[in-house]
This record gives structure tokens, sequence and C-alpha cells, in this order.
């Protein structure tokens, strides 16, 4: 009798297991193998992926939040990576996604795992603007190169402000941190590519207290930057200068406490506390 009840309560036992692990998104069958992703702008992630009845997969997510994406789950079965200039959504159950408003079938639905979701990697790439470079079957390294981000904005805080480039129209908003009040500075920085190009922006207090916001935006390979400079005083813009095309580097204030304005045609020098010009020369 003791025999039969222990039988009873082992198959129970069994059957509750089964029963538990059949709530979670798990799969047994699953493992992780190493990634490369080379992302354009040189950055090198090496991460782990995961491999599911011989298909690569990578996390949406985690890829998502790489390329400045911000990610979000639409309803319980739909998930969203989106930007200015990229539109990413997967059902869960489909293998049918939409990238910038194209239907993709990415050949395998998406994969929960350890609360991640997984899609497809050769999708993930191609989506991202990237490819798959390599696969070792040997080892199951996978490289993925040409991985693009989306930055949709650069900010920097200054004095209580915060200072915020718009990269789909590529003008300066100046946001009031206690007030939200904003003024927008049109610069016409046209077709910011954060994958090929540097965009910094610093700032100077002058002796005489005029804030100097120069804003950089470089070439990679080339070293050649434009050069936006804009004065401030008393939070109020003064003088703009933008300049194309520079290869040497230019200091807005001069050893004399003067400060310099470089644009396509010409240098002003204009006076510290006033801003007013003392003289023009050519470029």
């Amino acid at each position: 009798m003791m025999k039969k009840w222990n039988k009873a309560i082992a198959v129970i036992l069994s059957m509750s297991m089964l029963f538990l692990l059949g709530t979670h998104k798990t799969y047994a069958a699953s493992k992780y193998v190493v990634l490369e992703a080379q992302w354009k702008d040189g950055h090198i992630d090496h991460v782990q992926t995961l491999l599911k009845d011989g298909v690569t997969y990578g996390s949406i997510f985690s890829f998502g939040s790489e390329a400045r994406l911000h990610w979000s789950m639409e309803d319980k079965d739909t998930a969203v990576l989106s930007g200015s200039r990229k539109h990413i959504v997967v059902n869960l159950g489909s293998n049918i996604a939409e990238v910038d408003g194209q239907e993709v079938d990415m050949g395998r639905a998406p994969v929960w795992f350890i609360s991640h979701l997984y899609v497809p990697i050769k999708f993930l790439a191609a989506a991202l603007d990237g490819e798959v470079a390599e696969w070792d079957a040997k080892s199951g390294k996978v490289t993925l190169t040409g991985l693009h981000k989306y930055n949709d904005n650069f900010s920097s805080g200054m004095l209580g402000y915060t200072y915020s480039i718009l990269s789909q129209v590529g003008d300066l908003e100046i946001t009031h941190e206690n007030t939200g009040k904003t003024v927008t500075i049109p610069l016409g920085i046209k077709d910011i590519d954060v994958n090929t190009h540097n965009l910094t922006m610093d700032f100077e207090v002058t002796s005489k207290n005029l804030l100097i916001a120069t804003i950089v935006y470089s070439d990679r390979k080339t070293s050649v930057y434009d050069l936006y400079t804009l004065v401030f005083k008393n939070q109020g813009l003064i003088r703009k200068s933008i300049a194309h095309g520079l290869t040497e580097q230019i200091e807005s204030i001069r050893a004399d406490g003067k400060i310099q304005l470089i644009n396509d045609e010409n240098i002003r020098v204009i006076e510290d506390e006033t801003g007013n010009i003392l003289e023009v020369n050519a470029r």
C-alpha cells in the first residue's frame, strides 16, 4: 500500500513540475553563443546571444537600447523599437515584423527566454541597417557589421538651462530647467549622422560673464568639421557664427580676452561684455 502511495505522489510531483514549467516561456534546448556586434560608429560589443533549433537570436531590447531607440511593449504581445528615423514592431507568435512601415518576414517568431525577447539575428541586423558578416559553425560565434545608431537629440546642461540639438531639424533648443520655457535657435545642421560623425557641445564663460557655446560637427574619417559658435548675454543670444569645412582648431577666446567668431566669409573680433564688433578680417 505504501509503495502505491509513493508512486502516486511521484506522479503528482512530476505533473506539478511539468505544469509549472509550462507556465514560463523557457526553452531547454536553447543555449547562449558569443556574438560580436560592430557598430558603424566604431563601437564593438561582445555579447551572449541565443541559439535555438539552429537559429541565432538577439535580444531586441538590448540591441534597441544600444541603437539609441526607445523600446516598449505596446501590449502583451507587441514589442516596439522607435525613434525619429527608425520604427520596428514585432509580434509574439508571428514571424512577420514591421520595419519603417514595411512588412518583413523574420523567418521565425520571437522567443522569450529568461526575461528577454529574442528575434532572429539576421533580421535584427538588417533592421538596424547592418548585416551578418560571419558565422563560425564550429564555435557558433556570429559577427555583425555596419549596425547603425539613431540618436534623436544631443543635450547638455549649463547654468540652469538644457541645451538640446534636435537631430530631425538640426536646431538648438534651450529649455529653462525650472519653468520649462523653451527657445529655439536655427542652426541648420542638416543630415546629422552619428554613425559617421561626432557632435560635441562645449561652454565657456568669459571674464565679463558672456556665455560662449561652441558646437562641433566633425567627420571621423577626415577630421574636417563645421563650427557653430553662439554668444549669450544674460541668457539672451547676441551673436551667432557658423563656419563649414574647417581643418584647424579655432579658439573662441583669444589671449587678449577678445572673442573671435568665424564664419564662411570672415572672422569677426568682438568685445567681451558688450559683444560689440571691434574688427572684421577676411577668412
